[in-house]
């Protein structure tokens, strides 16, 4: 194979993200991390921001997390559950470590555990987290101050035990069948003495439960049990400003869950996000406008999206002015998309408006020189003249 093919080979490559890696003053050591971006992220397009979402135990879970992300907002079928956000997974490099929040040696079984010699390090962790790494992607990447943290297991444990010690680290947190059994279950003794604290806080917890693992000589009912009892806890803490969303999977054991865990918490915590049907221009962007001051900077509609609602206006709704209002809208939030100018050219066609059909088809392919539809209609439309 000769080295042009492979180039060729290589360019056609599906990437999901990209890994990097960064020196940390704190844990004294080299630390990875990979990014997924969202498919409308564009490097020279500072209009657009996202949220990002912290995953723990990246390595583990940053392919299917990366895949529900881009699911749920990037607005495919018309799909827009959410916003497009940023997922930063962070691999381990000592998971026992970096995960637990206090020193134990205690292990599951109630015995003492060689590898639980190294427990005690979460918020070493989470200094790095907050001191190292947010400034490194927020200066790296387009990101809003919204902050979303994701673990599974131990991961759900520092979950927890960073919303209920470092709150102001993220606006929400998920725990995905957290182990609460950790050290005498230490952490539903310290969230009993914060219920006060907690009840002032606007942030969403969302925790997820669910059946017998999988694992030998592991006891389901332990860890449930801790769980609904944390659950039970913090009931007394649900308030206005204060979110807790709770979930048992029966159907699902603990190696099964991450992935309907980080779908239905991102249902709960952007609870209303979602429109449902139609909705006009103004509706819209009034609807967007309140995301974005929930979530601390712009939050825009994804081109697929506002793309989608334009051709229902223009053939479901018959209704020309609104959808050249709505393609009009999307190419000022896009305006490298040669998409939005060739949905734009469409209406005009529908319009009977030739010059600005032409007009718009030039542009979207002079966007994008392999637009053959854009280029037949443009022939097509100076015949008819």
């Amino acid at each position: 194979m000769t080295n042009l093919s492979k180039d060729k080979e290589k360019d056609q490559d599906i990437k999901i993200g990209k890994k990097y890696s960064m020196r940390s003053k704190v844990l004294k050591e080299e630390r990875p991390y990979w990014v997924y971006l969202p498919n409308s992220y564009d490097e020279s397009n500072k209009k657009l921001r996202y949220p990002v979402l912290y995953l723990l135990d990246g390595d583990a879970h940053f392919q299917s997390t990366s895949g529900v992300v881009q699911f749920m907002s990037s607005g495919i079928n018309g799909n827009c559950q959410t916003p497009e956000m940023i997922v930063v997974a962070i691999p381990n490099t000592n998971r026992t470590r970096d995960l637990s929040p206090t020193h134990t040696k205690i292990g599951y079984s109630g015995k003492e555990e060689a590898f639980l010699e190294s427990s005690g390090g979460g918020d070493t962790f989470l200094e790095f987290i907050r001191d190292e790494l947010f400034p490194q992607i927020d200066s790296k990447f387009h990101t809003l101050p919204s902050r979303i943290l994701v673990g599974h297991s131990f991961g759900g444990l520092l979950a927890i035990h960073a919303l209920l010690d470092e709150s102001e680290m993220f606006q929400a947190y998920v725990a995905i069948d957290p182990s609460l059994w950790w050290d005498n279950q230490i952490l539903s003794h310290h969230a009993e003495n914060k219920i006060r604290t907690i009840r002032k806080l606007r942030k969403t917890l969302y925790i997820s439960s669910a059946n017998a693992p999988k694992i030998p000589n592991f006891n389901p009912t332990k860890m449930r049990k801790a769980i609904r009892k944390f659950v039970k806890t913090l009931d007394a803490a649900r308030s206005v400003n204060f979110r807790l969303g709770f979930q048992y999977f029966d159907s699902e054991d603990h190696a099964s869950v991450p992935l309907l865990g980080l779908y239905h918490s991102l249902l709960y915590i952007f609870d209303g996000f979602k429109q449902v049907g139609v909705e006009s221009l103004p509706a819209m962007k009034t609807r967007f406008s309140r995301w974005s001051k929930r979530l601390g900077g712009a939050v825009l509609p994804t081109e697929g999206y506002v793309n989608g609602m334009g051709y229902a206006m223009l053939y479901g709704m018959k209704d020309v002015k609104k959808a050249i209002a709505f393609f009009e809208y999307n190419i000022s939030n896009f305006p490298k998309s040669a998409n939005a100018y060739d949905s734009l050219g469409e209406a005009y066609v529908v319009k009977g408006d030739k010059a600005q059909a032409i007009k718009n088809y030039k542009k979207s392919l002079k966007l994008d020189p392999n637009n053959q539809n854009a280029a037949r209609l443009i022939r097509e439309l100076n015949e008819k003249k």
